[in-house]
């Protein structure tokens, strides 16, 4: 029903606008002649005729005049080039929005990302990504990986930067770079010589996290401390064991400014054995990414440099700061 009512107030220029008969009404209008309107748009005058009769039938009254030897336009003419203009003009930034977008340099990219890779390394990326790009806009979500992996299976993510997390089914999760999980501590930490776990405050993030998760596969070897705080961000942590309230265990990535000023100090456990995780790239598996996909993707793993586990499990870290050694 809708589609009758659109199709009874059309006009008959509906069925006969194309962009090569607006642009020969502008020719017109600019040199007063069709023979010389044909040639700027490369053909011949008797088919530039031919398409200009069409249009004054489909607007039902005249829209040339002749003037001596040339061509004028009609008061209605006029109109209708006016509108030509406004048409084309259309067209053109269309095409133009078109093909900045294919060739990745126009349009909005999503990202979900989990706090320590969107507060401590995702600047850098984006900061590279958009140099030359300033009609990208881009809107981020930090979130625990669990939320990251639902933001992309909802759609509502186009990429995702997770830790390891339950699969998700239609997410598809790609290595991107190895991230390494070091204890912490006030900067005056081993001022009293060595400590034991079972007898001091472990400052947690909230369950959810994939550093939490890592965090309690570790005391499930090592045994419980006295006393875990649960903080909702990595800041607040950090804050927390500068501060003097216990120690926590937090990626390097987020803990390397701290350390390499002498803020906080690391340290290991015996027995803890390495705390390492695989950050990686989230995506739908259904859907084709778009140029501006592929782009961000490019530029993400260049100013990484992924982690690559060789065959004798060693592997190669990203360029950051290291950890200070007990």
């Amino acid at each position: 029903m809708r589609d009758e009512r659109i199709r009874s107030v059309r006009s008959p220029l509906h069925r006969v606008i194309d962009p090569l008969r607006l642009q020969l009404v502008l020719e017109v209008s600019r040199y007063g002649s069709i023979t010389r309107a044909a040639d700027a748009c490369g053909i011949g005058q008797p088919t530039a005729s031919a398409h200009l009769r069409t249009l004054e039938a489909a607007a039902g009254q005249p829209l040339f005049v002749r003037a001596g030897r040339g061509t004028k336009l009609t008061d209605a003419g006029r109109v209708l080039a006016d509108h030509a203009a406004t048409v084309l003009s259309a067209l053109d930034s269309l095409h133009y929005e078109l093909s900045a977008m294919s060739g990745a340099q126009a349009g909005t990219l999503r990202i979900a990302t989990c706090a320590e890779f969107g507060n401590y390394v995702l600047p850098r990326v984006l900061s590279a990504f958009v140099e030359e790009r300033a009609r990208v806009d881009i809107r981020v979500d930090v979130a625990p990986s669990a939320e990251v992996a639902r933001l992309v299976a909802a759609g509502d993510a186009d990429l995702g930067v997770a830790a390891e997390t339950r699969r998700v089914d239609g997410v598809v999760a790609e290595r991107l770079m190895c991230d390494e999980l070091i204890g912490i501590g006030p900067a005056d930490l081993l001022a009293g010589g060595p400590f034991a776990l079972r007898e001091t405050t472990l400052v947690v993030p909230p369950p959810g996290s994939s550093t939490r998760a890592l965090i309690e596969r570790m005391l499930a070897r090592t045994g419980r401390p006295a006393r875990l705080v649960e903080l909702g961000s990595v800041e607040a942590v950090k804050r927390a064991v500068a501060g003097g309230l216990g120690v926590a265990f937090v990626s390097l990535l987020a803990a390397a400014d701290e350390l390499d000023r002498g803020d906080l100090q690391a340290f290991a456990f015996r027995g803890a054995g390495p705390l390492e995780r695989w950050l990686h790239v989230l995506r739908l598996a259904h859907r084709t990414p778009t140029p501006l996909d592929r782009a961000f993707e490019r530029t993400l793993r260049a100013v990484c440099v992924p982690a690559m586990r060789s065959a004798d499990g060693s592997h190669t870290e990203l360029p950051l700061p290291s950890a200070p050694q007990p």
